[in-house]
């Protein structure tokens, strides 16, 4: 089910996907005190994303498919917010589903969860693959939360994903990328990106910024004849919204590799970086637990273990790029 409270029409597929992120658990308690979820016949959960993107489907499918499986016989039910990529409404639909009668809670998104996370204290956040969920301040540790937030986390250091596009050749001597500056996981990413890139010499980075998903079309156009390659964070709002960078910038020759987004969309080279479908699961995995009774406080995001490359065939071929054989070895080619 769906809450239709956006002028916006959620489209069909977005629906699936909606199913996102995070699971918080209600009780009266002190901040994740989960012991009434024990005993439940069935959750519903109430659900707050921040955009639709191909890459958010998969891993939300993954996540409602293991937290299903985890809490069978008993049954789960999710009800959706979706942001649409709306800045502002992140603030008030966290504030509509901090005053639900929900079971339990999720999102997904950095700046919703920061934003959900100030107006609920109480019952668990479960937060599917969240950038730094201690330097946005929700969490004290990754192996011992501490509050009322855990999940899953999606941070790569940019130099595992740079050091490996710099095998591909040509390799770029101007690296471009585009962010939204508001979410603190994509502040956090682009810094360690500006320390990757001062780390070749000779390399360059080249930033664009937007304020929502209605900039990435000119943000993207902006790197057209300033970038020789572009790289895309794990910025929500920016995945959603990859198609315009696939046409813009990949129709103008330039290479796009996006960070765990879909390597099919047009124009878009391929992608690198975590499993988003394993992030889902792990997210579920620590939904789990709070639903059958651990605190929140005392259980670890998980984290991915690795990386690995997709790589779109019809645009490596346009391109005329050649990939070692080492990422070939390894890369999923489609």
């Amino acid at each position: 089910m769906t809450r239709r409270f956006w002028r916006r029409a959620m489209p069909a597929a977005a629906v699936s996907l909606l199913v996102s992120v995070f699971v918080a658990g209600c009780g009266a308690g002190p901040p994740g005190d989960v012991r009434p979820f024990a005993d439940r016949a069935s959750y519903h959960i109430g659900v707050l994303q921040i955009d639709s993107a191909a890459v958010i489907d998969a891993t939300v499918r993954a996540f409602r498919d293991e937290l299903s499986r985890a809490m069978a016989p008993k049954p789960v039910t999710f009800d959706v917010i979706n942001a649409q990529g709306d800045q502002s409404l992140i603030a008030s639909a966290a504030r509509d589903l901090a005053g639900s009668d929900d079971d339990a809670l999720a999102v997904i998104g950095t700046p919703a969860v920061i934003a959900l996370a100030r107006q609920e204290t109480r019952r668990p956040i479960f937060a599917l693959a969240i950038g730094d969920p201690v330097g946005a301040g929700v969490a004290t540790s990754l192996e011992r939360p501490g509050g009322n937030v855990t999940g899953s986390i999606d941070y790569v250091d940019p130099a595992r994903l740079l050091d490996p596009i710099m095998t591909i050749r040509p390799a770029p001597t101007r690296l471009g990328t585009v962010y939204d500056p508001s979410n603190q996981n994509m502040v956090i990413w682009i810094d360690a990106l500006r320390r990757a890139v001062a780390a070749h010499p000779g390399l360059q980075l080249v930033e664009a910024t937007i304020s929502g998903s209605a900039d990435i079309p000119s943000g993207a156009r902006s790197l057209v004849g300033r970038a020789d390659a572009v790289l895309v964070g794990p910025d929500a709002a920016v995945l959603a919204g990859l198609p315009a960078v696939g046409s813009t910038v990949g129709g103008a020759g330039v290479p796009v590799y996006v960070c765990g987004g879909d390597a099919n969309v047009d124009g878009v080279l391929a992608s690198i970086g975590p499993d988003y479908p394993t992030l889902g699961v792990l997210a579920a995995q620590a939904a789990a637990r709070v639903l059958t009774g651990t605190p929140v406080s005392e259980v670890p995001f998980g984290r991915p273990t690795g990386i690995t490359f997709a790589i779109n065939k019809k645009t490596m071929n346009q391109l005329g790029l050649s990939f070692p054989q080492a990422i070939l070895s390894t890369a999923t080619v489609r």
